[in-house]
């Protein structure tokens, strides 16, 4: 008899709560919850016909760089340096012009001669086609000359190369003299060459007991090259246009799809997203950063209206790997590949 009143009151409240479970299923069954119906995508997106000009990263710039002397040369033929102490090239590697605080000199009769190594070129900050290399002398005499008293002094595949003669002042003064093509291949400078250059000067006394100073030494070179840095190119990416029957808030998500090649050109490379329409278009900042380290950026749009709603790059920054794209790993490339999605939000 005991056992009968446990199943009969077991069963009651197993009657109960799926009594309970069809009665609330049934009612929120039989209730809405605001979405029409889905009669195809919520919304369409495609690529406008005006991209960011990418390729405007490649484009190279006229430039110039200077190398300075950083060791002795073949030669080291003038008679005298200030202070005695250190080498003839420590004399004439400043930036800016020391004066008389640090120069070679020479109270000879003859021309004396130094030649001095440079550092080597770096893609870093300079690359591309060289235009021309020139070099520089800033030079003094000690009394009024009546003979000229220097000349700039080069040697490039194993051949020595002078300038013409300058008749110096009492003051310093820059003196230059430059080839456009190797002197001694007659052919285009190449970087090779630049960085087996020797530059120097040549002095000789400008009268009796008087000297001829040399205080800076350098070469400077002009090529073409696309700038190690830049701003993003900026311009319109997608139109983004909801379907008519469509109202509700969408999510916008846009994805960097190839940053393995970009890698390979670019050491940063950030845009900046702006999507007209969208929360975000009303905060500041009022974009979204896309970069290579973080792959997508994200937006709102809150009860969607005929569009089209365009997602554009407007602004950025980047940094390429180097100067000299004929470097770079193979399957590089300077143009980002984006998807975008829309999706209900």
């Amino acid at each position: 008899m005991e056992k009968r009143i446990y199943l009969l009151i077991a069963l009651f409240f197993a009657l109960a709560i799926s009594g309970g479970i069809y009665a609330y299923a049934f009612t929120t069954g039989g209730g809405s919850i605001g979405i029409s119906e889905p009669t195809g995508d919520v919304a369409t997106t495609n690529a406008t016909a005006a991209q960011p000009d990418w390729d405007s990263v490649l484009i190279p710039i006229s430039d110039t760089y200077d190398f300075r002397p950083n060791a002795a040369g073949d030669e080291t033929s003038i008679d005298e340096q200030y202070p005695a102490s250190g080498e003839h090239w420590d004399k004439v590697s400043e930036n800016t012009s020391d004066g008389d605080s640090t120069y070679v000199a020479s109270n000879d009769a003859t021309w004396r001669e130094d030649l001095y190594n440079m550092t080597d070129h770096s893609t870093q900050t300079a690359a591309g086609n060289i235009n021309y290399v020139d070099i520089y002398l800033e030079c003094r005499v000690t009394a009024n000359a009546t003979q000229n008293g220097a000349y700039v002094h080069i040697k490039t595949n194993g051949a020595e190369h002078n300038g013409p003669s300058e008749n110096l002042t009492t003051s310093y003064d820059s003196y230059t003299y430059g080839w456009d093509f190797n002197p001694e291949t007659t052919g285009y400078w190449t970087w090779d060459e630049v960085d087996a250059l020797q530059i120097g000067v040549g002095l000789q006394r400008p009268d009796v007991g008087w000297y001829a100073r040399c205080t800076q030494v350098y070469a400077e070179v002009g090529f073409e090259a696309p700038p190690l840095i830049g701003n993003t190119p900026a311009g319109d990416l997608f139109d983004i246009n909801p379907h008519p029957d469509y109202s509700g808030d969408l999510l916008v998500r846009v994805y960097l799809v190839n940053t393995d090649n970009l890698t390979k050109a670019y050491k940063y490379l950030n845009m900046n997203l702006y999507l007209e329409g969208s929360l975000e278009a009303g905060k500041t900042p009022n974009y979204r950063v896309l970069s290579l380290e973080n792959g997508v950026a994200s937006f709102s749009i809150d009860g969607a209206t005929s569009g089209p709603y365009t997602l554009s790059v407007s602004g950025g920054d980047y940094r390429l790997t180097s100067r000299e794209p004929n470097e770079w790993a193979a399957d590089y490339t300077v143009t980002p590949e984006l998807y975008c999605e829309v999706t209900q939000r």
